[in-house]
Parts: C-alpha cells; structure tokens; sequence
C-alpha cells in the first residue's frame, strides 16, 4: 500500500490531501449559487462548506467521518455550481450514476473570433441549440466564456460531449440531433 494513504477508522483509505481544506474558485456571479450550495451540503458527506467571499472560493473542510467518495464528490459537485449548475443541479453529482464533463473550447481554436463562432453555434439563435441538446440528451449544460460544461447521467453526458464536439467540427444541427436520437434509442 502506497505510503501516502492512510486508513480511517470506518476502513476507508483517505491520501493526504483529505487533511487539508479543499479551495474551488467561483466568480462573484456565482457566489448566490455558492452560498445556497453550501446551506445545502454542510455537514453531509462528514464535511464543512462554506463560502469566503471575499476571497471568491468554496471551501470544503473533511471531518474525520469523511470518505475519500464523498470528499471527491463535494469538490466535484463544487466545481458544477462554479461552472454555473445551479446547487440542485450540482447535488444530482451525489448519484453514483452521473457525471459532469467540461469540454475547454481554447483547445479547439486560439482566436477570439472563432471561438464566438463556436460559442453561437453551440448556443443557437435564442438558445435552441442548446435546449435542443439538453432534451434530447437528458443533460444539463452550461455554456460559458471559454467552455461548455454537461451535467447529467454518465452516458447521456457522453452523447452530449460528442453532439457539441460534432457542432464545432462543423456538422450540421439536424445531423447532430439524429446523432443524439439514434444513440439515445439503443
């Protein structure tokens, strides 16, 4: 057993980063949704959340009751409200069967102007592309400055990762939502 892993009285194995705080940074616009998530899950999953203001992060402090599962579910479920995922949205990430995946939309183009392109492609006009993606795959999405961000069950996740890199390859919409429907259907 590696050395940095160290046993918790209820058996689980928690790494040495568990001892220590947990930081996720939100932007100021966030912090309503930060706050909210923090009422929410303090004191579950054997950990404190709270909010620092001024420095702009959640932070999350594991108890000595905490798993290794939930401290890495909290961050994660951290990290969705940061995107933008409304502390509802980010709770469903308790349920083992579902995920968030952020796609980073700088790794598809360095210039401005293309990545407002992609942006409206994914986005749509008045936002039916977006909608259009989130029915159809049963996800959840976010689309900010530089990223698209998916939340939902683990494989509907995956159909809606694989439908916005189709949209920025270029592929037509119709094309992309009869991908969503076939893979959907099986």
């Amino acid at each position: 057993m590696p050395t940095n892993l160290n046993p918790l009285p209820n058996g689980d194995v928690a790494s040495e980063y568990l001892r220590g705080e947990i930081l996720q940074p939100v932007e100021e616009k966030r912090v309503k949704a930060a706050r909210e998530f923090a009422r929410l899950a303090d004191g579950r999953w054997g950990a404190r959340v709270e909010v620092d203001e001024r420095g702009l992060y959640i932070k999350i402090q594991p108890g000595p009751g905490a798993t290794v599962d939930a401290v890495l579910k909290l961050r994660e479920m951290a990290k969705a409200v940061a995107l933008g995922f409304t502390p509802e949205q980010a709770l469903l990430l308790e349920n083992d069967d579902y995920a968030l995946a952020v796609v980073d939309l700088k790794e598809y183009t360095d210039k401005p102007n293309h990545l407002r392109r992609i942006k409206g492609r994914i986005i749509g006009e008045e936002g039916r592309a977006r909608r259009t993606i989130e029915n159809l795959a049963e996800v959840h999405m976010v689309v900010g400055d530089s990223y698209v961000a998916i939340l939902g069950k683990l494989e509907d996740v995956e159909i809606a990762k694989r439908a916005v890199e189709m949209l920025i390859e270029g592929k037509k919409h119709s094309t992309v939502y009869r991908y969503i429907q076939n893979a959907k259907g099986r």
